[in-house]
């Protein structure tokens, strides 16, 4: 595992709104941003959203089982040290909602069921709460008093909010770190988006050596090119979680909002890199990255279960992230988000101990078939 250096809704064509951009005051941008963050969370609990001819690739591999574990089932321990704290086990909650009124049960709900198994939650996209829109779906963090909070902003809108804009995020959120999620094609499929992504590299940095909290750089289900992990751990990066393609697919969604961009997305159903791949070729390229400058790496992007997660944590990562499914039972309320986590948890649990492991950092490729 990595050292401790981190600190602590049906589919289909919709009419739109405004676009939110340069021409339109800060209180339009945020009624803007507001419709599409309510479109993206009915599109994502309801719509055909997934990849299409190409998985996470984990299918392909097996753990390696063990008639004899060796140990008592309870005798396995799934915590981890990151973000500052002990985590009850080497889980995030993803980025995925947020900025929108309907989220705010959801995030509430998650927020509940993180508390509760001690993981880490990712919010949704701040940009909209920097517009001057509602912050109610963002105040989780009475809720989860003792977990990580990861706070969330696109890293192509830091040419927009700069780094005070990152600070003031963090702020209101109260959140423990600050996400900056890379999700250029989505960007250009979206009707309103931005893709001036010539810079972000550069703000990214300036981010990091700036801000005064860990940064996480996260894609949002394309996967990750071993080139662009090393250049992320050229920025100083906290945390890299590479959100691999075989899970939602955000051309998708987009997609689903607008009939244009869904003729745009049809070219991109199986975009992108693997989860299994994506997640290969990071530990390659952090195998020579020196110890005071290895993020840590988190692995995501439509992971099925907590037997996943288990591969994904023998393969070298070291978290693990769900979103869509528990989005999904966090919109059932914080009972059935706390019962959904606590399942994945258990699968992950029994995993573990299934293959004669007794805590994380026992894992390793030794423990694959």
């Amino acid at each position: 595992m990595a050292a401790d250096h981190v600190h602590r809704a049906g589919p289909g064509p919709q009419p739109q709104g405004p676009a939110a951009g340069p021409g339109l005051a800060l209180s339009e941008q945020a009624d803007a941003s507001a419709r599409r963050k309510a479109d993206h969370l009915r599109v994502v609990l309801d719509g055909d959203v997934a990849h299409v001819g190409l998985t996470t690739g984990l299918e392909r591999v097996r753990l390696a089982a063990r008639a004899l574990p060796g140990h008592d089932l309870d005798t396995v321990d799934l915590s981890v040290r990151a973000f500052g704290t002990t985590l009850g086990a080497p889980v995030l909650i993803s980025c995925m909602t947020g900025g929108t009124g309907d989220a705010g049960p959801v995030n509430a709900a998650l927020a509940a069921a993180a508390q509760h198994h001690r993981v880490a939650l990712g919010l949704g996209s701040g940009r909209v709460l920097l517009q001057g829109g509602d912050p109610a779906s963002f105040e989780v963090r009475d809720i989860a008093p003792d977990v990580p909070l990861l706070a969330n902003l696109g890293a192509v809108q830091l040419a927009e909010v700069g780094i005070d804009g990152c600070r003031e995020l963090v702020e209101r959120t109260r959140a423990d770190a600050l996400v900056l999620h890379l999700n250029a094609v989505q960007e250009a499929v979206q009707p309103e988006g931005d893709t001036g992504f010539g810079d972000v590299l550069g703000r990214i940095a300036d981010v990091v050596a700036g801000l005064g909290v860990p940064v996480v750089a996260k894609e949002v289900g394309f996967g990750m090119a071993a080139d662009d992990v090393r250049a992320l751990v050229d920025t100083g990066v906290a945390a890299i979680d590479v959100a691999g393609a075989g899970g939602t697919n955000w051309a998708r969604v987009e997609g689903h909002r607008d009939t244009d961009a869904g003729a745009i997305a049809a070219a991109f159903v199986d975009w992108g890199w693997s989860t299994h791949d994506s997640l290969v070729a990071a530990v390659e390229v952090l195998e020579d990255a020196p110890d005071d400058r290895r993020p840590l790496l988190i692995a995501s992007g439509g992971l099925a279960h907590g037997v996943d997660a288990v591969k994904c944590l023998c393969l070298g990562a070291d978290l693990v992230g769900f979103g869509r499914r528990l989005i999904a039972a966090g919109a059932e309320g914080p009972e059935r988000a706390t019962s959904a986590l606590g399942t994945l948890v258990q699968q992950m649990r029994i995993a573990v101990w299934g293959i004669g492991a007794t805590r994380p950092s026992d894992l390793g490729t030794a423990h694959l078939a």
